[in-house]
């Protein structure tokens, strides 16, 4: 089933099926998996100087197709990285927006595998560094974090042992948001979680096993604006699951760039 991306000025919209929501493991995981994968056999990349605002990106089993996409976004997605902790992106190819399509062609007309949503974002790492000659490296940098502890009241949820992650999804309604989780590891629920807070979440609960979550909150804008009902998604967590996301500086991982060209035109 194709992934789309679909993007405008200010949002972005990542369509995935509902029981394989991407789990974000970080640029090192996404590194190490772009040097087992088979890198795409066709690839045409181009300038767009159309200067329209609006760009998108649709991912396919066997395809890539973006339009109108800053570089730097095809490194975060790439990569699995948050903008802000990409730096040293200078020059002309900081700049400009692109066209990319690229094609995978499977020797004797062979089945293709079955790739997770990780495995083909890491396809596109060679593609940059084949297409725009770009060389990063990763450097830990201490930032703001969240610990993920347990609180003073114990856990409210119960942990078993086996395979750990099935799936998550995210729903809303009336300003509340509902996250579900099937079989989550404390480290997979850090990473769902980094994500709804904005900031790194590294586990320090020492809890082994997985656990079905469900945990119920406010989203953003409700957050803003206040009000009786508001819940946050911190006393969310400490309320519903007997966790704590607890303020603190740590080690994350920056994808730091040595160096990038403009693409040579097809």
């Amino acid at each position: 089933m194709p992934r789309a991306l679909s993007f405008a000025p200010i949002f972005l919209i990542l369509v995935l099926p509902a029981s394989a929501q991407l789990v974000h493991k970080g640029a090192a995981a996404n590194i190490a998996l772009s040097k087992t994968l088979q890198p795409y056999d066709v690839i045409s990349v181009k300038q767009n100087n159309t200067g329209d605002e609006t760009f998108g990106m649709h991912l396919g089993e066997d395809s890539l197709v973006a339009t109108n996409v800053p570089l730097k976004m095809l490194i975060e997605f790439a990569y699995d990285i948050k903008p802000d902790l990409i730096v040293g992106l200078t020059g002309p190819a900081d700049n400009a927006r692109f066209d990319v399509t690229a094609k995978v062609i499977p020797a004797g007309g062979a089945p293709l595998p079955k790739l997770t949503d990780s495995q083909l974002a890491a396809m596109i790492i060679p593609l940059l560094a084949d297409r725009f000659h770009l060389k990063a490296h990763l450097e830990p940098q201490i930032k703001p974090v969240y610990d993920l502890v347990v609180s003073k009241g114990g856990t409210k949820f119960k942990l078993d042992s086996g395979d750990h992650f099935g799936s998550w999804n995210i729903s809303g309604d009336n300003d509340k948001t509902v996250l579900t989780i099937s079989r989550a590891s404390m480290s997979d629920l850090a990473a769902i979680l980094a994500d709804q807070v904005h900031r790194e979440v590294i586990d320090k609960t020492g809890l082994p096993g997985a656990a079905d979550i469900t945990l119920k909150y406010s989203d953003d804008v409700a957050q803003t604006q206040g009000g009786a009902d508001v819940i946050s998604i911190f006393t969310a967590v400490e309320e519903q699951l007997g966790l704590k996301l607890q303020p603190s500086k740590g080690p994350v991982d920056t994808l730091v760039v040595d160096s990038v060209e403009m693409p040579t035109p097809d």
